[in-house]
C-alpha cells in the first residue's frame, strides 16, 4: 500500500458555481455531489482529476484541507465521492492555514510543514511508499509542500489542468543546507525547545560566527517579540531530526581493518603546523573508534568553536577542533555508508569534541 498526501483546495466549489452560474456561497452540498455525476471526476475537481492518474483504489489517500468552511466542505464531498467509488482508505487532515496575513507565515505554513513531515514519517515507519500530490490547494501551499517532498526525498506529482499525465518534480541534492543545521545543532535545538525573545537571540548569536546565515532561517520577531524558525528552516530542521532518529536504529558500520597506528596522517602528527592545543590527543582518541579509518588535518579557521561541519554519504565527516585561539579542520574517514549511518558515527565523536 502507498500513502498519497493530497493538498485539497476549493476547485470543486468554484467549478460547480461556474457551471450553475451561482455564487459559491449559495452552492449546496447536494449540488456539489450532483456535479460529480454530471461532469465526471476528471472535470469536477483538481483533486479527483489528479488522483485518478496518480493513485489506485487500495492506496491510502490523505486529503489535507485548510481551516476554512469552503475547504472543509470540498474535502468532505471529495472524500464521500471517492468512498462511493470503492476507494477504501480515505482520511481527512485539517491544515491550520487560515486566511489571516499575520499568522499565515508564522503559524500556518510552519504547521503545514510539521503535519506533512509527521505524515511522511508515520507512513515510512509503517513501510509504505509516500507520494505527494501537490495539484490542489493554493500557490503557497503547493510551493512548501513541494519543498518538503524534495528535502525528504519523497516524489512530488502535479497535474496541470490541461495535461493528461502528471509532472514529476525531481528530488534535489541539498544536503549542504542540512549540514549547516548539523553544524549549529545546539543553537537549533535551543531555538525550537521554547519561546525565545529577540534579546535572548542576540545574546546567543554572539558566540556564533555564521550569524547572518542563521538569521536567514528565522522569522522576524512577532507581536510578543518571540523568534521562530521560518517555514523553510522548519523543513530543514525536521529533516535533521528525522535523520538522527533513523541513525538511532540503523546498524553500526563495520569495524575498520586499518591498524590504529596507521589511521592518523603525518600532517596531524607533525608539530611544525602549530595545531591548536590537544589536536594530536584528539586525533588519537578518534583513531581508537572502531569505525574510523583515517584522520587527516586541514586548514586553520579563525574560531574557537569546536563542532561537526559536514556529514557525507561516503562516510567522511568534517569537523573543527579548537583551543581558545584558533581551530583546525579535520577530516575523519569512516566505514559508514550513507548519511544516516554516518550520523550514527557522529554520536561517538561528539563526546570527544566536548572533552
Amino acid at each position: 500500500m502507498r500513502t498519497i498526501l493530497t493538498t485539497t483546495g476549493t476547485s470543486l466549489l468554484t467549478n460547480t458555481a461556474r457551471e450553475l452560474n451561482k455564487k459559491a456561497a449559495s452552492v449546496t452540498d447536494e449540488e456539489l455531489r450532483h456535479f460529480f455525476e454530471q461532469v465526471g471526476a476528471a472535470k469536477a475537481s483538481a483533486e479527483t482529476n489528479s488522483l485518478l492518474k496518480i493513485a489506485e483504489k487500495d492506496d491510502e489517500i490523505v486529503l489535507l484541507y485548510t481551516t476554512t468552511i469552503e475547504g472543509e466542505r470540498c474535502a468532505k464531498i471529495v472524500q464521500q465521492y471517492l468512498q462511493n467509488q470503492n476507494w477504501k482508505f480515505i482520511r481527512l487532515v485539517q491544515l491550520p492555514l487560515e486566511q489571516n496575513e499575520a499568522q499565515f507565515e508564522r503559524h500556518g505554513l510552519r504547521e503545514l510543514v510539521n503535519i506533512l513531515v509527521d505524515e511522511i514519517t508515520k507512513a515510512t515507519n509503517q513501510g509504505r511508499e509516500v507520494i505527494i500530490n501537490a495539484t490542489g490547494g493554493f500557490k503557497a501551499e503547493i510551493a512548501y509542500t513541494t519543498m518538503v517532498g524534495m528535502i525528504f526525498q519523497v516524489p512530488v506529482k502535479y497535474i496541470y489542468q490541461d495535461f493528461s499525465q502528471p509532472i514529476n518534480f525531481p528530488v534535489l541534492p541539498i544536503t549542504w543546507n542540512i549540514d549547516f543545521l548539523l553544524e549549529y545543532e545546539p543553537f537549533f535545538k535551543w531555538i525550537t525547545s521554547d519561546y525565545r525573545t529577540q534579546l535572548e537571540l542576540e545574546q546567543r548569536l554572539k558566540a556564533i560566527p555564521d550569524r547572518e546565515r542563521i538569521l536567514g532561517m528565522l522569522l522576524p520577531p512577532d507581536v510578543d517579540n518571540y523568534i521562530f524558525l521560518s517555514p523553510a528552516g522548519e523543513i530543514l530542521w525536521r529533516r535533521v531530526i528525522q535523520q538522527q532518529q533513523a541513525a538511532e536504529i540503523v546498524a553500526e558500520p563495520s569495524v575498520s581493518e586499518i591498524p590504529i597506528s596507521e589511521k592518523i596522517s603525518s600532517s596531524v602528527k607533525s608539530v611544525k603546523h602549530h595545531y591548536p592545543q590537544g589536536t594530536l590527543k584528539f586525533a588519537e582518541n578518534l583513531a581508537q573508534l572502531a569505525f574510523v579509518e583515517s584522520v587527516i588535518g586541514g586548514h586553520f579557521e579563525n574560531t574557537t568553536m569546536r563542532r561537526i561541519k559536514s556529514v557525507n554519504d561516503d562516510g567522511s565527516i568534517r569537523l573543527l577542533w579548537a583551543d581558545n585561539q584558533k581551530a583546525v579542520n579535520i577530516t575523519v574517514q569512516t566505514t559508514a555508508r550513507g548519511q544516516v549511518q554516518t550520523l550514527k558515527v557522529c554520536d561517538f565523536i561528539r563526546p570527544l569534541l566536548d572533552a
